[in-house]
């Protein structure tokens, strides 16, 4: 190694590197200084103060070593404050992840909301490098039963990054091992050798131990084991992985990265500059080489817009999006198909600023268009949205003539005759009741966008275990199964994922109905089964209903973008992808730019690769009861 620390002042050669500048962003909206712990770079927030630093007493925290180092070589430090969301591509909050090439979480005391998962994966997906640093099992500081190792796992990160924090009932989850040299014996590891000296030892001062879970995810590696223990997958101190364009590295204790500062009172110990130990190299390096794959994002594809919403026969419609990217777009564009027939290449009309503009040609009345955007930058890196779609009308509604609900278990059908439901609007199919009496039995006055529709009889008939499919005039599936329904409740749509899926559901007595609302309900687009009602009580069976809602194409973003059930990593991709999000076996189709069928696949959480080494270059669309996804295949 090559390093000189003089009376706490970091001297030139140590921060010698190739790798360029980056902006590293440490997280402290997780309570990280709670109880003894003072895990922030410093207490002024987001930049801290001086701005630069001479000394690593210039900053106050337990990390304050840690982000003078990183400031001294040039890179940019800041500090996500308390309250503070954790976002990825909103561009008009400078701490959003977009503007940062390392997130840093050291020891968090609160979990992540599922948006906050969302952003994080986003943004390790689309290159971006990724520090978490956990403490031993039960390190619980603020008292919430929450403690590092949980919070991890609990977001998922073991299934996707592939590097598992060991919890209650697991071995070595409260590691004492320091100096542990148990280092990796490859030469040429970026981590233990890198551009800043050799790693020949860490400390671990009360720390859990990580497994390397190579079935999620064959890319984890480690790079030092707890002493005496084989270089396998697990017994692991420090591990990294890769995920889509992006980079992870794990600790699995906060000691090595203690500077022994912080606020006046705590009980920190200098772990950063322990005798025998490289602390500070291992973490640095790390974070060079998290750096490392974050030197070009691929391009954000966001805030894409669709101009009329509604199209009818006669409009061409226009589609706006704005791209941004750190080396230039060289090129973008759009690709449609209407009703599944093959795949048109748009290239845009016009170019202005960030933002890029496309147009569809008119299509004929009841035929659903869907379309994505793809982009390349300069460097070659490339992005594709998610698949967006729209129908086709007269009015500006959806005609729902032919359309029909099917129900089994007592097997009925009801078929719409000349009802067209408006946009964001609902229709309430009910079994035997005018408006009124509908509107008096549950306490509600129906909005005019909802449309009522008396079966006089034929539908829904709810006795228990009945399961319902909407189908459109071609005889597609739109929506369902559904989930069996029971007498005295009502099923309401919590989310717009597989209807069969009863997490999508919120199970409630039927007095609590809600005919004619969302209740709280974001629906992507398309046609949907929301609300399915029995009615207790005597006589009364003739208010059960069954609610559809019509949720048209919105604004979305990509690579700062929207989030499907199911995820495709990589993506551009060149040998084998990978599906995220599976929770049950699926049946899957891989179709070409063509319309033509490629590969029928049964996949399921513990099978989830797919393999391209056979397919020539060019897009491709999966296919599954969870929507379509473009994959681009590049050379």
């Amino acid at each position: 190694m090559f390093r000189s620390l003089f009376f706490g002042i970091i001297l030139l050669p140590w921060i010698v590197s190739p790798v360029r500048a980056g902006s590293f962003l440490f997280d402290y909206t997780k309570d990280e200084t709670a109880g003894n712990a003072d895990w922030i770079v410093d207490d002024d927030w987001p930049v801290p103060q001086p701005p630069n630093p001479t000394q690593e007493d210039d900053w106050l925290g337990a990390l304050s070593s840690w982000g003078v180092a990183l400031a001294q070589m040039g890179h940019q430090v800041r500090t996500l404050p308390p309250g503070h969301p954790i976002t990825f591509g909103n561009a008009q909050d400078s701490l959003d992840l977009m503007y940062f090439d390392v997130f840093v979480i050291c020891e968090p005391q609160a979990p992540f909301s599922p948006q906050e998962i969302q952003a994080v994966v986003q943004f390790v997906e689309q290159g971006g490098g990724l520090f978490l640093i956990a403490n031993h099992y039960a390190s619980d500081r603020n008292g919430n039963g929450w403690d590092a190792p949980r919070i991890f796992n609990a977001a998922g990160f073991d299934t996707l990054f592939g590097i598992h924090f060991h919890v209650a009932g697991e071995p070595h989850n409260n590691l004492w091992d320091a100096p542990d040299s148990n280092v990796t014996m490859d030469p040429d590891d970026p981590i233990v050798h890198g551009p800043l000296g050799d790693v020949g030892a860490i400390g671990y001062y009360a720390g859990t131990v990580m497994s390397l879970w190579t079935f999620w995810n064959p890319e984890v590696r480690g790079h030092v084991w707890a002493t005496g223990s084989p270089h396998g997958t697990t017994d692991v101190t420090l591990a990294s992985s890769q995920y889509g364009f992006g980079r992870i590295v794990g600790l699995g204790d906060s000691s090595p990265a203690d500077d022994g500062t912080g606020t006046p009172g705590n009980n920190l110990y200098d772990g950063w500059h322990a005798p025998g130990e490289d602390n500070d190299i291992a973490i640095l390096n790390a974070c060079l080489w998290l750096l490392g794959q974050s030197g070009n994002h691929p391009p954000y594809i966001l805030d894409i817009q669709q101009v009329p919403l509604f199209p009818t026969p006669l409009d061409t419609v226009l589609v706006s999006a704005r791209i941004t990217d750190d080396s230039g777009i060289l090129v973008a564009k759009l690709f449609y198909s209407v009703s599944s027939a093959p795949w048109w290449e748009v290239f845009p009309d016009s170019t202005t600023g960030e933002w890029w503009y496309f147009h569809i040609p008119p299509a004929d009345s009841g035929l659903e268009v869907s379309y994505f955007l793809w982009a390349q930058d300069d460097s070659q890196a490339t992005t594709v949205s998610d698949t967006l779609s729209y129908w086709v009308t007269g009015s500006g509604g959806l005609d729902l003539t032919g359309f029909r609900l099917i129900q089994e278990n007592s097997h009925r059908e009801f078929v719409f005759d000349t009802v067209t439901i408006p946009p964001a609007g609902f229709v309430i199919l009910a079994r035997n009741a005018t408006r009124s009496q509908f509107e008096s039995f549950w306490g509600v006055s129906l909005p005019e966008q909802v449309i009522f529709v008396n079966s006089h009889g034929q539908f829904p008939v709810i006795n228990g275990d009945e399961i319902f499919t909407l189908v459109n005039v071609q005889g597609d599936t739109l929506d369902g199964p559904t989930v069996p329904m029971s007498t005295g409740i009502s099923l309401q749509r919590g989310q717009t994922g597989p209807a069969n899926d009863p997490s999508v559901w919120i199970t409630l007595p039927d007095s609590q109905a809600t005919p004619g609302s969302l209740n709280g309900l974001v629906a992507d687009p398309g046609l949907w089964i929301t609300e399915i009602s029995d009615a207790s009580g005597a006589g009364n069976y003739v208010y059960e209903f069954i609610e559809l809602y019509y949720s048209p194409t919105v604004g979305t973003s990509e690579g700062a973008g929207s989030f499907s059930p199911i995820r495709v990593i990589p993506n551009p991709a060149q040998q084998v992808v990978q599906l995220k999000g599976l929770t049950k076996e699926t049946w899957i189709q891989l179709f070409d730019a063509s319309g033509r069928l490629r590969l029928q696949l049964l996949v399921s959480p513990s099978r989830a690769w797919i393999s391209l080494r056979d397919f020539p270059p060019g897009v491709y669309f999966l296919k599954s009861p969870y929507g379509s996804l473009p994959i681009l295949k590049i050379p």
